[in-house]
């Protein structure tokens, strides 16, 4: 039985092409820290550092290891960027929904997710701060002020990115649930269905861009099937 359902964020519950999105949100980043930083010196900066994030192995937060390397490359002081970056999340970066959409279906997803008592976590890639994660839960219409999620992964918490089985093992570990109890669902192949070789059921939400490999996943679909699955309970049968 399916007691914990593990939920991608973009392109998943958000409709979030991350090719058009990131070039967008760097810019904007730039334009805040214009001032203080060179601009091409800065974008190298967080290209390496976000590198640096998907080579963690987990011996320390995504936080800590992005700061590592940005700041070594930044050219410019913590102390000095730091507010900069606080103010953009706390009020910019809300201009970045303009690039996104709720997918119509997600809130019907997580709605029969509580309803049937599922524990659910939001299972994105950490490498935002907590606040731009949940800026962009809100813009999917499925906020965490409303839900009370489980876990909702962040930079700041894990140490580590999908789809290294370390990420998934952390989650279970942190559910204390075996991983045939859990379902993951996302539209990466590459990034979420390698939960299926640790034990977890997987859900690819196929959004046409891509397409899952045969014997990748247990099930794909769309939202509106996920949705429909939940309901009646047919994620059991996975």
């Amino acid at each position: 039985m399916i007691r914990n359902l593990f939920l991608d964020l973009d392109d998943t519950l958000l409709l979030n092409d991350m090719q058009v999105f990131i070039p967008e949100y760097y810019r904007a980043l730039v334009d805040k820290v214009s001032s203080v930083c060179d601009a091409a010196t800065f974008t190298e900066a967080m290209k390496l550092g976000t590198r640096a994030m998907f080579d963690n192995d987990g011996r320390c937060s995504n936080a800590q290891i992005f700061d590592e390397v940005f700041f070594e490359y930044a050219g410019c002081a913590r102390e000095t960027l730091m507010p900069l970056f606080d103010a953009f999340y706390a009020h910019e970066y809300e201009q970045m929904s303009a690039y996104t959409e709720p997918d119509p279906y997600a809130k019907r997803v997580v709605d029969a997710a509580f309803a049937r008592g599922l524990q659910v976590v939001i299972a994105t890639q950490p490498v935002f701060p907590r606040s731009a994660t949940l800026a962009r839960l809100r813009w999917a219409g499925v906020g965490a002020e409303v839900y009370p999620y489980a876990i909702i992964t962040s930079y700041e918490e894990v140490g580590v990115c999908k789809p290294h089985p370390l990420y998934f093992r952390t989650l279970l570990e942190r559910l204390d649930c075996p991983a045939y109890e859990c379902l993951m669902v996302g539209d990466n192949p590459e990034a979420d269905m390698p939960a299926r070789a640790l034990g977890l059921r997987t859900f690819f939400v196929n959004r046409q861009r891509r397409s899952a490999p045969a014997g990748l996943c247990d099930a794909q679909g769309s939202m509106a099937d996920l949705a429909r699955m939940i309901e009646s309970g047919g994620i059991d049968a996975l």
